[in-house]
C-alpha cells in the first residue's frame, strides 16, 4: 500500500491522467466486468495462477509498479484487483509488447542498481518513485516519445488502468457500476432553471 496518498485520484494525477481510450486485447465479452463465468477473470486469486509470460522476479516488479500507479485506498488497489495477472496475460499475447516490457524491465533494474545498488523491488517507495516520475513526466510531454523506457512505462500504466477498471473491484466497487438492471420506474430528469 502506498503511503504517499490515501486519495486514488490524486495518486493518478502524480502519474498523469489516464487516457480515455483503452486498447483492450480481448473481445468485449472476455473482459472481467462483462462475464460471470470467471473464465478470463483477473482477480486476486488469479495472481496464484501460473504465469504466462513473466518469471517470478519480473512479475514482482510489474506488481510493484501497478501498486504504485493504483494503490489500495478505501477499495483494493491494482494488486488487490488482480491487475498484475491481467498484465501477464496481455503481454503473453503480444510479441511487440513483450520486447518493450523485456527492455523496460532490464532498464528499470539497471537504473535501480545504478542509483542504490539494488533491484527495483528492493528500493524504498521514494526511490522507486524517483525513477518512475520522470518517465511519467516525459510521457506526458510527448505521448509518442520513442524512448524504450518511456514506451515501457506508458504500456504498463495503460494496462494497469485497463485491467483495474475492467476488474470487478474497479468496475463495481470503485466506479459503482451496477450492471444491466431492470428498473421499475425511471428517475425524472430535473432541470435547474
Amino acid at each position: 500500500m502506498a503511503s504517499y496518498s490515501s486519495d486514488r485520484r490524486s495518486v493518478l494525477k502524480i502519474f498523469g491522467a489516464i487516457g480515455a481510450t483503452c486498447a483492450y486485447p480481448f473481445a468485449s465479452d472476455e473482459l472481467y466486468g462483462q462475464t460471470t463465468s470467471g473464465a478470463h477473470e483477473h482477480s486476486p486469486a488469479s495472481a496464484k495462477a501460473p504465469l504466462h509470460f513473466f518469471n517470478e522476479s519480473d512479475f514482482a516488479t510489474i506488481s510493484r509498479i501497478a501498486d504504485l500507479i493504483i494503490p489500495e485506498t478505501g477499495t483494493p488497489g491494482a494488486v488487490g484487483a488482480g491487475v498484475p495477472a491481467y498484465i501477464d496475460l496481455v503481454i503473453a499475447r503480444n510479441t511487440d509488447q513483450q520486447l518493450v516490457v523485456a527492455d523496460g524491465l532490464r532498464w528499470l533494474d539497471s537504473e535501480a542498481e545504478r542509483a542504490a545498488g539494488k533491484k527495483f523491488v528492493g528500493l524504498t517507495e521514494e526511490q522507486q518513485l524517483s525513477i518512475l516520475e520522470p518517465l511519467c513526466a516525459a510521457m506526458d510531454e510527448n505521448k509518442n516519445n520513442p524512448a524504450r523506457n518511456i514506451q515501457f512505462f506508458s504500456l504498463i500504466k495503460s494496462l494497469t488502468a485497463d485491467g483495474y477498471y475492467t476488474s470487478q473491484v474497479g468496475l463495481m466497487e470503485e466506479l459503482g457500476y451496477k450492471g444491466n438492471m431492470a428498473l421499475a420506474a425511471y428517475p425524472e430528469c430535473v432541470h435547474e432553471h
